[in-house]
């Protein structure tokens, strides 16, 4: 696993902090203060037929009944709230046709129907774009009434419903408070539909998917998630342009107590753009709370969600920083943000966790910055983190690390505990490994070294030269740049593990597998890394390929396909009639974790990622699939990469004579799609078989290699491409006995 970042949908207090300015023209506290206190406005309630909002895709239809818009705040409409009370035949109507096979297979699965067509009698939306100008012109165009007899019933309940919707006051804030034009703006739609209960649409034209729509669902295990049912950019959109990193280089000087808490500077250089205005905005770990923000040597307010005494919160949240003036677009800007929390835990058995690896200093995705970090700690600790060591001194039972990183990153971790730190010098790079386990140890120094030499060989040299290997509690590990928290079960040598994690599927884990998967980061989601939520997919997929091809260079190419088959097995493996493969392809990314669950997610990122990356290779031969490894680092180690170029990248490596030229099928199959077909191969008199497939929907089709023999008796490979059901085949001139793929080389199952 590789430091990504797991956005938290928070449903929290705020808290504010005001500047120390008297020069702001509107503070974010007295933004937060009319949103908490928004109600009907009698002179804007109609009685309404026949209007229409169109976001993108989503098509909205009051048919009949009440619209009450919000007093307005800063003198802007941000609200406005719909019933079909008091309305004889009242009605409205909402329609999101998702334009993809697995977005409507996904909406199918929440919603039982693959578009969203569902009739409502209640709604609120929210909004910082022309929707209000919109709607008023509609009504105008139509006779209204004003409904008196229905406003003392309507106000008592809006009321209450628009000040409870504080979920949203940080993004309408930020919309009030900032430079962007109404055509940027958000809407969103909470829907009170008539056979799905309540659900959320979403609307944000300027984020890689602008649509979504979903439902808050509450969990036993942290705060409410957001359950996304579909999410998708409409077609008619032009292509997404990524937004380039805001931050390019961070001082971060930390302070570990004793008693665990952690407070900390973080000063950055931050570049604005035109749509900024006043508004910074950030995210920080739901758990630290910022006590002083600085921009450019003035006081700025803060406005920041707060997760109160929640002890299980995790994740990060929003916070927004407010100058006191515009700041200037294309220039950069100097930031300090002082806060404090609790991120450090003791577990049970005595070691310590660092909870929120990802979202302890305030960033901004994409991130590609230096990083200048400062820890200070008690002495009976030693703490790792990412960068080259530049200096650790002991002062007063004050231990002091400071790291820089010599070109810039995306992320930045750090690990501590009461460790040992050894020291190996292996070809250009220093590696530190950091144990707390007493007793024998895996020669976790040897593998690390072989490992590295191998992909270096292998691809290019890593550019920064130091590498720090460190424990933590758990059955996972993480790779940040130049530092890899690797599961303390992997430090002990198999005989000595709990018997419950001896079998040889987890000897294999442990063993062979973690330690090069996290390795592989370094490369693959360091140096190269995603675009989107989309290809995150792949930044597990290709170290968990290149962990196994390590394995075939150490070991053997049997032991890569042991697993492989092992990976198979577990993915057509039905669950409640339905292989758990089913949940959603495998560029759904985290969207499946919310869904369907950890396990489900590592089925179908990790064990299909890497037979997708495993075909992919038998496509383009063992030197193309290397070739292509190396573009990808070469063409994407200053720019994120998503789907559709690395598609690009490995179609210009396709050997002659094979199909599917731009690998577009390929990529709708696997990457884009779900199923693993059953497969079956009947010979037929006169050059012709009977490929069946089962076990896929109707719209699944492939390309498959079968093993032909030649008139001469050698072995080459027939393309054909089937669908669900028989397929009739002609083979070509020369062909007979053919058998399917090698069951290690291609994803399917046997049908006898």
């Amino acid at each position: 696993m590789y430091a990504s970042r797991i956005g938290l949908l928070a449903f929290l207090p705020l808290v504010c902090l005001a500047a120390d300015t008297q020069t702001a023209p509107r503070s974010a506290s007295s933004v937060v203060a009319d949103l908490r206190q928004l109600a009907v406005d009698p002179a804007q309630t109609y009685r309404v037929r026949e209007l229409q909002i169109s976001r993108g895709d989503i098509k909205i239809y009051l048919t009949e009944g009440v619209l009450a818009f919000a007093t307005p705040v800063a003198g802007r409409p941000v609200a406005a709230i719909f019933t079909t009370d008091q309305s004889e035949g009242g009605d409205a109507e909402i329609l999101v046709l998702p334009p993809h096979r697995s977005e409507r297979a996904a909406m199918a699965a929440f919603s039982k129907r693959p578009n969203l067509d569902e009739h409502f009698d209640s709604a609120v939306f929210f909004f910082s774009d022309d929707t209000a100008k919109e709607l008023l012109a509609q009504i105008r165009e139509r006779p209204i009434r004003t409904p008196p007899e229905a406003l003392p019933q309507l106000t008592q309940i809006a009321n209450s419903v628009l000040r409870n919707s504080t979920y949203l006051d940080v993004q309408a804030t930020q919309s009030i408070l900032d430079n962007h034009l109404p055509s940027h703006g958000f809407f969103h739609g909470r829907i009170g539909g008539r056979t799905l209960g309540v659900f959320e649409v979403m609307y944000e034209p300027d984020r890689f998917e602008p649509l979504s729509v979903g439902r808050i669902v509450a969990r036993a295990d942290g705060p409410p998630r957001f359950q996304i049912w579909t999410s998708f950019r409409p077609r008619h959109l032009p292509p997404f342009g990524a937004p380039a990193p805001r931050v390019h280089a961070y001082r971060l000087e930390a302070t570990i107590h004793p008693d665990l808490s952690l407070s900390a500077v973080a000063q950055m250089d931050y570049q604005a753009d035109a749509a900024d205005g006043r508004v910074v905005a950030l995210e920080l770990a739901a758990r630290m709370r910022v006590t002083a923000a600085v921009i450019d040597g003035a006081s700025a307010e803060v406005l920041q969600q707060a997760y109160g005494a929640d002890p299980g919160m995790r994740g990060s949240a929003m916070l927004l920083l407010i100058a006191a003036a515009p700041l200037a677009p294309g220039a950069k800007h100097s930031i300090e943000v002082r806060y404090q929390g609790s991120v450090i835990r003791q577990t049970g058995n005595g070691g310590y966790f660092v909870d929120e690896r990802n979202s302890w200093y305030p960033f901004t995705d994409p991130t590609l910055a230096t990083f200048d970090l400062t820890f200070h700690c008690p002495e009976m600790f030693r703490l790792a983190s990412t960068g080259e060591p530049v200096s650790e001194t002991v002062l007063d039972g004050i231990r002091t690390v400071h790291r820089k990183t010599e070109v810039p990153e995306a992320f930045a971790g750090f690990n501590l505990g009461k460790y040992t730190v050894s020291t190996v010098e292996a070809g250009p790079y220093r590696i530190e490994f950091f144990a707390s386990q007493s007793g024998p140890l895996a020669d976790l120094s040897t593998q690390t070294a072989n490992i590295l030499d191998y992909y270096s060989k292998r691809w290019m040299p890593l550019p920064t030269r130091s590498l720090a290997v460190s424990p933590i509690e758990g059955y996972f590990g993480q790779g940040f740049p130049g530092l890899i928290y690797l599961s303390s079960i992997s430090y002990l040598r198999e005989e000595d593990r709990p018997i419950g994690l001896r079998n040889p599927r987890l000897d294999a884990f442990f063993s062979d597998l973690l330690l090069p998967h996290e390795i592989a980061h370094q490369w693959w989601g360091n140096i190269v890394t995603q675009a989107d939520y989309r290809t995150a997919w792949l930044m597990e997929a290709m170290p968990n390929y290149s962990a196994l091809e390590f394995l075939e260079h150490s070991k053997s190419a049997s032991t890569r396909d042991a697993i492989l088959d092992t990976y198979r097995r577990e993915l057509i493996t039905k669950n409640k009639l339905l292989p758990s493969e089913s949940a959603g392809p495998v560029d759904f990314g985290d969207r499946l974790l919310n869904s369907s669950g950890l396990n489900t997610w590592q089925l179908i990122i990790y064990e299909k990622g890497s037979w997708i990356l495993h075909m992919l290779r038998q496509r383009l031969g063992a030197e193309g699939f290397r070739t292509l490894q190396l573009r990808m680092l070469q063409q994407y180690a200053a720019k994120p990469l998503a789907n559709d170029e690395f598609r690009r990248l490995a179609a210009d490596l396709l050997p002659p004579g094979q199909p599917d030229r731009d690998l577009n099928l390929f990529f709708d199959t696997w990457v884009y799609g779900t199923g693993i077909p059953g497969l079956r191969l009947r010979q037929q008199r006169g050059g012709s078989v009977v490929l069946s497939m089962s076990g896929v929907d109707s719209n699944f089709s492939l390309d498959v290699p079968l093993q032909c023999q030649t008139t001469g008796g050698k072995l080459t490979n027939v393309w054909v491409r089937a669908i669900e059901g028989d397929n009739s085949i002609e083979l070509p001139p020369g062909a007979k006995n053919c058998a399917l793929p090698p069951p290690n080389e291609f994803l399917y199952a046997v049908v006898e």
